[in-house]
């Protein structure tokens, strides 16, 4: 034992007395005149330690004693070597290998451990054992089984701390450890909660370079000096005559009484399932994928199924309530939430407990917990899109009647056999084109670019593109198709143009204005292929208008397409721009 003890002073990579050395390199980035105290406090704690572990048996050799009694000792010291040393060393090999030793020989150890305390009843020692074994034995399931929740796990590993309680009562009842040693177990029991109850104070907010923490590790030593000095006192004799005479055996009820302390230990930490438990269990990682419509979900996993969605980022990475919030404080803000009466509220409120959410993604969340609530605001929000959609449509019927009641036939008295007028809203850069729809044959085209450096007009195939003086803006355009060529009429335009088209499937047409584009008729125009397929002659007719200070909406520039049948491909200047 003195061996180990020494080799893991040497090697400076000690497991239960290596806080001081982690102190020392995490001094450099914490701040404050406690830090040299609390270094020089760590290590006089792990120098004390140290010495307990080294200073061997005050008392006679096993020579003599049970065999359980001396093996009990080798496995506690080699144990204790372990702690110091020997698994960092183990572990640096393999994890595995250095996992399983240490789970084999704890075992062991509390196996004879349960068969060498005397002065208990043998139920007593089984149910110690058995919690024991618990505590140990229930990290591995996460090796084993894969859909095990963590809350499971950190339930069962509570058992740990009963095997504390009743080992330590036990010893106390046995008569060969001396009450220091009790003692020290006491503290390494109290040390063991400590962590729990900085997670509390601290939450998600746990500084990673804080002095507690060095505190709180730092106490870790006194398990090992509990089992140093447990194996050191086992060479006593075991005082068979306190065991005898303890009342315990008269009412059977002290043993009962333990039993029920440590089967009621773990309920006094988690507290009831509904209660008012400000506790952490972790989120269920991929809970999400597993989560089905409220309508298929038990009424007994709907609780679930929100916290879930609560706690759980979604793709875009921020989940809904902060993360440092209990379970039990998210599911009050979702009855909170459930009960405000409006969206914009619930918002409101959300943004006040320091969560955030769009309005569908909080409503598919609180769901689940008052479906009847977010029925109703689902269906309010139908209708509030039903009614914003309709005053939409509405603003857009007003504002195509108003623009095409400010256009009007420049020839009203020359009638053809297809005619229109309508406002025609040009997009940035201006022009429009007169086309085929139908047509699929690829092949030449008009081009716009064209059209602007001639100055008008550029026609190929079964389009055209006509130039505009103005963009971003409205102009007036009427179409007119005759079965034959009518009068020029040059009269009263600026610029006047005839080119050929060719309508492959009988269609010849201007674009309509989209619902949610920028560019065209905003009121209805014909089919100028009056004759279906063919060849036809196209002339455009176009003039400016003064801009009018008194109506700048009103319209300033104007077309006139007049379509009618023919062969010629001919591109003629009937009135060049002026």
């Amino acid at each position: 034992m003195a061996v180990a003890g020494v080799f893991a002073v040497v090697s400076g990579e000690v497991s239960a007395l290596s806080v001081a050395a982690t102190a020392t390199t995490w001094a450099r980035l914490m701040r404050g005149a406690w830090v040299v105290p609390l270094l020089a406090g760590i290590c006089g704690l792990n120098a004390w330690a140290l010495w307990q572990v080294l200073r061997g048996p005050m008392l006679p050799r096993a020579e003599g004693s049970p065999r359980d009694v001396i093996w009990l000792r080798r496995l506690l010291y080699a144990g204790i070597a372990g702690d110091l040393v020997l698994w960092e060393l183990v572990e640096a090999l393999s994890g595995i290998v250095e996992y399983v030793a240490r789970l084999a020989l704890w075992t062991a150890t509390l196996i004879l451990l349960a068969r060498v305390v005397s002065g208990v009843s043998a139920r007593f020692r089984a149910i110690t054992l058995a919690l024991g074994l618990i505590g140990t034995l229930t990290p591995s399931l996460l090796f084993l089984l894969d859909d095990l929740s963590l809350r499971v796990i950190d339930l069962l590993s509570l058992a740990s701390l009963g095997w504390t309680v009743m080992t330590l009562i036990g010893q106390r009842r046995d008569g060969r450890w001396s009450g220091a040693t009790i003692g020290v177990g006491r503290i390494a029991l109290a040390s063991s909660l400590a962590f729990p109850v900085l997670g509390f104070v601290f939450q998600s907010d746990w500084p990673l370079f804080d002095g507690s923490v060095l505190a709180v590790n730092a106490l870790g030593v006194f398990t090992t000096v509990w089992l140093a000095r447990t194996a050191h006192e086992l060479a006593r004799p075991a005082d068979t005559t306190a065991a005898e005479t303890t009342p315990r055996s008269a009412t059977g009820r002290e043993p009962r009484l333990l039993v029920a302390v440590a089967l009621a230990l773990p309920l006094v930490v988690v507290g009831a399932e509904e209660g008012a438990r400000f506790g952490f269990t972790g989120l269920d990682e991929g809970c999400r994928e597993r989560i089905r419509p409220y309508a298929d979900t038990r009424p007994q996993d709907r609780r679930r199924s929100f916290l879930c969605l609560a706690r759980d980022a979604p793709h875009a990475g921020v989940a809904i309530f902060p993360g440092n919030l209990p379970e039990q404080r998210v599911l009050a803000l979702g009855e909170e939430l459930c009960a405000v009466s409006g969206a914009e509220e619930r918002q409101a409120l959300l943004r006040r407990a320091g969560g955030s959410a769009t309005t569908d993604e909080l409503g598919d969340t609180l769901e689940f917990l008052c479906p009847g609530v977010i029925a109703g605001q689902r269906a309010d929000q139908v209708r509030e899109q039903a009614r914003r959609q309709a005053e939409q449509e509405r603003e857009l019927a007003a504002w195509k009647a108003e623009a095409n009641a400010r256009c009007a036939d420049p020839w009203p008295r020359l009638r053809a056999g297809r005619q229109g007028t309508a406002a025609y809203s040009l997009f940035e850069g201006g022009g429009y084109y007169v086309f085929d729809d139908r047509d699929s044959v690829a092949g030449p085209a008009g081009d716009i670019f064209r059209a602007i450096d001639d100055g008008f007009v550029d026609a190929a195939g079964s389009s055209a593109a006509i130039n505009t003086y103005g963009e971003n803006e409205a102009m007036c355009l009427t179409v007119k198709a005759f079965g034959a060529a009518p009068p020029l009429r040059l009269k009263g335009w600026d610029k006047v143009v005839e080119v050929g088209l060719l309508s492959r499937s009988g269609r010849m047409v201007v674009p309509p204005y989209p619902e949610g584009g920028d560019s065209g008729a905003i009121g209805p125009l014909p089919n100028l292929a009056v004759d279906g397929p063919g060849r036809y002659r196209m002339r455009v007719y176009a003039r400016a208008f003064e801009w009018d200070e008194d109506d700048p909406e009103a319209p300033v520039e104007e077309h006139l397409i007049v379509v009618y049948p023919g062969r010629s491909t001919k591109k003629v200047i009937h009135r060049p721009w002026r």
